[in-house]
């Protein structure tokens, strides 16, 4: 299109015209959703998955391409006609990339082995618990828990089956069972035993270093119960893992925490 039939039309939009120039010089390349095409229609909505960028023309087509086709970042991005290998593209599509991975699949947050099985099977057993106080909610007008689901098929008839909360309880306790015999079968009990009194001692050492510092006697009677109560109340808070703030026997000095 001429440049003086541009200025006389501004209703074109004429950004992906240069958009090669534009993505090699770095210029983030956006589809002007507010504008309308020559005929005064709105043009098309992006698709995900696709190039989207504007292809030459009076219709305010978009690039249908699967996004990043022909280029190094598949998925993502612009496609090779519409400059994805440029290096600018090449960037943004990464970041593209990047950024879905996060709203996916969240931040990758590191975690011990022995935490994840524990948590998983904390979680699953949680559900099913769950679950069961919505079936015992769930109540006909005699107050009978409604096990049992009745569906009319199209031909008139009823057939009975269990309510999808039953199917729904009994997927979960299945995996339930999945993830604590995963956890047995990597030896989660000894491993989660030793974590606990790894972390306790750490824990222990920690409050004998404030106390002796403060000028105190650990082994005092007066400090013993303060902070055995301490720790006691600090796990009832901390649920998930109050096992290992659990105040353990009295030791060979006497010493309760």
């Amino acid at each position: 299109m001429p440049e003086d039939s541009r200025l006389r039309n501004p209703s074109v939009n004429t950004v992906t015209e240069s958009s090669d120039e534009q993505v090699r010089s770095g210029e983030k390349i956006m589809t002007d959703t507010s504008s309308t095409s020559s005929d005064g229609n709105t043009p098309p909505a992006p698709v995900p998955g696709r190039c989207n960028a504007q292809r030459r023309g009076p219709d305010g087509a978009l690039c249908r391409e699967p996004a990043g086709k022909g280029t190094g970042h598949l998925g993502a991005g612009r496609c090779r006609r519409h400059g994805g290998n440029a290096p600018a593209a090449r960037a943004a599509a990464v970041r593209e990339q990047i950024t879905d991975d996060f709203r996916r699949y969240g931040a990758p947050i590191p975690i011990d082995p022995v935490w994840a099985l524990k948590t998983e099977v904390d979680r699953a057993n949680g559900l099913v618990a769950m679950i069961e106080d919505q079936i015992n909610g769930a109540v006909d007008e005699d107050g009978h828990v409604q096990l049992v689901e009745k569906v009319e098929n199209r031909d008139g008839t009823v057939r009975s089956g269990p309510s999808p909360l039953v199917t729904l309880h009994q997927k979960e306790r299945q995996q339930l069972v999945t993830a604590a015999r995963a956890a047995i079968d990597a030896g989660f009990q000894a491993a989660w035993d030793s974590a606990v009194r790894e972390r306790q001692d750490k824990i222990f050492d920690l409050v004998e270093s404030v106390v002796r510092g403060l000028g105190h006697d650990p082994g005092s009677p007066e400090v013993v119960a303060v902070v055995t109560r301490a720790l006691a109340e600090f796990a009832v808070t901390t649920s998930a893992r109050s096992e290992l703030l659990a105040v353990p026997a009295d030791d060979e000095d006497g010493v309760s925490w």
